[in-house]
C-alpha cells in the first residue's frame, strides 16, 4: 500500500512515542511495519527522510590486517545491512536488485556506503 501522509506521520509518531536508542531502534522499526502492515525498509525509510530514525552505531573493528574469514554472516543479515545503509542516506532501495546480490558484495557495498556516508 503506498504511504499517504498520514501513515507517515503516523509511522514517525510511533516511533518518538517508542523513545528509540541505537540498540532498540531496529525492533521499534519491525513492530511498527508489523502494525502498519508495511517493509520494515520502508518504515525505516520514511523515519529516515523525516529525520528522526535512530541508527544503530557499528561496533568498531581493530584495522590490524587484512579481511578476516573467522565470523561468516549470512546473506540475509548482509542484504539487511545493505538496505539500512542505503537508507541511512535516503536512497530508495529497489530490492529486486539487491535480494540478487551476494552476501559478500552485499557486505562490501554496505561498508563503502557507510563510509561515503561518513
Amino acid at each position: 500500500m503506498p504511504w499517504t501522509d498520514e501513515s507517515k506521520a503516523q509511522a514517525v509518531a510511533m516511533y518518538e512515542e517508542a523513545e528509540p536508542t541505537p540498540e532498540t531502534s531496529m525492533e521499534i522499526v519491525k513492530e511498527i511495519a508489523e502494525e502498519l502492515s508495511e517493509s520494515p525498509n520502508g518504515v525505516r525509510m520514511i523515519l529516515t527522510k523525516a529525520g528522526v530514525y535512530v541508527k544503530k552505531t557499528p561496533a568498531t573493528k581493530s584495522s590490524g590486517g587484512s579481511t578476516s574469514t573467522g565470523g561468516r554472516i549470512s546473506k540475509a543479515d548482509a542484504v539487511e545491512k545493505l538496505t539500512a545503509a542505503l537508507t541511512d542516506i535516503g536512497a530508495e532501495v529497489d530490492e529486486d536488485i539487491v535480494g540478487k546480490l551476494t552476501g559478500k558484495a552485499a557486505m562490501y557495498f554496505a561498508g563503502v556506503i557507510s563510509q561515503a556516508g561518513n
